[in-house]
């Protein structure tokens, strides 16, 4: 658990104490200005989803923009039982619930807010029928199609017709559509590649839809996810959500797809070492930045770069004029190469205007796994 140094008010950022978590507010309203704005006149809204930042104040600010479907997505039944309790009346668990224990956990819930969740087998969905009735709640339910993410979801044909069929017919369960998750783009990737591909697994979600209405169901619902396929999603007609997540804060792997959005959340780091004159020594190491899925970017000193990382120690190697720099005591800024698991490794986020700071915002759904 974080227990980091509380600092007033109006502390400049570069003297708050590091390894820190900072989000900029102005530009994270900036991007969630910018993205939810490509849908405010799109039949397809945005359904934010908060498990990139598990902080029930920048998925608020979400809510209050323009652009979206009212609601929030989740990944776990504890991310939902948080942000149910900050408020939120529209819980996606885009996730799959099928131990008897998560189940009533889920039914309890859904005596406090409405929730949907994902399905992918016949057998799933009598268990969430039984769990339901006997709460005496109803569950909103989605069948998840596989749409290349070689993860969760039945394959769209007559096995989710049928699965679709099913959950019509059984009690306490309200069948609402269908949802699939589109993969996102490959380090090599070039936009038509992504954009190709993209449209592509899009398809297999709308086929699904498609082949149900044709057995007569009603399909209100066809929500597809993420941020970086919403060019192709909200051209597509059927599509009816697009779930989104890391654009209000942004981070290195998105940047080179959403170019106009800009890195809202950044660690501080401060130099610690400066041993020779081509290598300086940050105090974010893997447990401050979780680098497993790529290394973080440093910001703002030409000719430096990030390149190893021990439990506790940031290694950034130097070139050119930059070898002047980065002196002990000096601060420093990485951009997270993948920003989920970056913030869960911290308890409370920063928050800045203006280069000062505004407060300590709890990460409320952090290490909510279960």
């Amino acid at each position: 658990m974080e227990r980091p140094i509380f600092q007033p008010v109006g502390t400049p950022v570069e003297e708050l104490d590091t390894p820190a978590l900072v989000v900029d507010l102005d530009v994270m309203d900036r991007n969630i200005q910018t993205f939810q704005g490509y849908f405010k006149d799109s039949a397809a809204k945005v359904r934010p989803v908060v498990t990139s930042h598990l902080c029930p104040q920048i998925a608020h600010r979400q809510l209050d923009a323009v652009g979206t479907v009212g609601g929030i997505a989740v990944t776990t039944l504890g991310e939902a039982e948080v942000f149910a309790g900050s408020g939120f009346a529209d819980i996606l668990l885009a996730n799959q619930v099928v131990t008897v224990s998560k189940i009533r956990r889920l039914c309890a819930l859904a005596g406090q807010t409405g929730i949907g969740v994902a399905v992918d087998s016949p057998e799933n969905a009598e268990q969430l029928s039984q769990g339901a009735a006997s709460a005496k709640v109803e569950l909103r339910v989605l069948v998840e199609i596989e749409a290349g993410m070689g993860r969760c979801g039945i394959a769209s044909g007559p096995g989710a017709v049928a699965l679709a069929q099913k959950i019509s017919g059984l009690p306490a369960l309200k069948f609402e559509g269908v949802m699939g998750s589109v993969p996102g783009p490959k380090d090599d990737d070039d936009p038509s590649q992504h954009e190709t591909r993209s449209r592509a697994n899009l398809q297999v979600v709308l086929d699904a839809k498609e082949d149900m209405e044709k057995a007569g169901l009603p399909v209100a619902v066809v929500s597809v996810g993420g941020a970086h396929c919403y060019t192709q999603a909200i051209q597509m007609p059927g599509v009816t959500e697009v779930r989104a997540g890391r654009y209000p804060l942004m981070d290195h792997r998105l940047k080179s797809f959403l170019p106009e959005l800009a890195p809202a959340a950044r660690v501080l780091a401060s130099v610690i070492s400066h041993p020779i004159d081509g290598l300086a020594v940050l105090d974010a190491g893997h447990k401050a930045m979780a680098p497993d899925q790529g290394r973080p970017v440093l910001d703002g000193v030409e000719g430096g770069s990030a390149t190893r990382f021990s439990a506790e120690h940031g290694i950034v190697e130097l070139e050119g004029d930059a070898q002047k720099k980065l002196n002990p005591g000096d601060k420093a800024w990485l951009v997270p190469y993948e920003l989920g698991a970056c913030v869960n490794q911290y308890d409370y986020i920063r928050a800045v205007k203006g280069g000062k700071l505004e407060g300590f915002w709890p990460i409320s759904a952090r290490g909510r796994l279960a």
